[in-house]
């Protein structure tokens, strides 16, 4: 074999590394551009609060400092708020895979406190890989071990996803649209109302 060649084995732990080492980095990553925008949102409101003295309150100039002073808050609030939910998945260990997403309404808002099921489809019985319920940003995260699949004499598993509201009311399914030779880590965004919810498994 050339030097240059990789196996499937060796591209798998490479494809894994990569996966926990840009988790690891993610977090302090975003929390060091957040104060870089908390600074840069106080230096703009200083600088419009001085303007607004000598040019008034409706001076264009005045009025685009406020709204880039604005603009660099939400985007410090923003960043923090991803650096909680990305900070929040689960760190997989060896022979471990996961499947994480978010459920949102139609309007695009977080879905809170639904239970998600993800399932891996056989021919006879699917498997329940594990279940969750969503948290306040709609997120779900389920961890599973290879051995579930692969014990099973599966070469990758073949993915969907379940979820009922708090008193068992199925709203969405995607049975019907299976996630095949799914990775380590594979996200789900989940949008309500776009589906129509499918029976239940056997």
């Amino acid at each position: 074999m050339a030097d240059n060649e990789f196996t499937p084995d060796d591209v798998k732990t490479a494809l894994d590394t990569f996966v926990d080492r840009s988790s690891d980095a993610a977090v302090p990553i975003m929390e060091s551009f957040a104060e870089l925008q908390e600074k840069r949102a106080t230096r703009l409101a200083d600088a419009e609060a001085r303007l607004r003295e000598h040019l008034g309150e409706d001076d264009p100039r005045v009025t685009a400092l406020r709204q880039s002073a604005f603009a660099a808050e939400d985007l410090k609030r923003s960043l923090r708020t991803t650096a909680v939910r990305d900070d929040r998945l689960p760190k997989l260990r060896a022979q471990e895979w996961m499947v994480f997403g978010r459920v949102l309404d139609s309007g695009g808002r977080p879905v809170v406190g639904v239970t998600v099921r993800v399932f891996d489809r056989d021919r006879k019985y699917d498997d329940l890989l594990g279940e969750t319920e969503t948290d306040e940003y709609g997120d779900f995260a389920v961890v599973y071990h290879e051995r579930v699949f692969a014990e099973a004499g599966e070469d990758l598993p073949e993915l969907y996803v379940m979820v009922e509201d708090r008193q068992g009311n199925l709203l969405y399914s995607s049975r019907d649209e299976l996630r095949y030779e799914a990775g380590r880590a594979e996200y789900f965004q989940i949008v309500l109302g776009e589906q129509q919810a499918q029976p239940s498994p056997e």
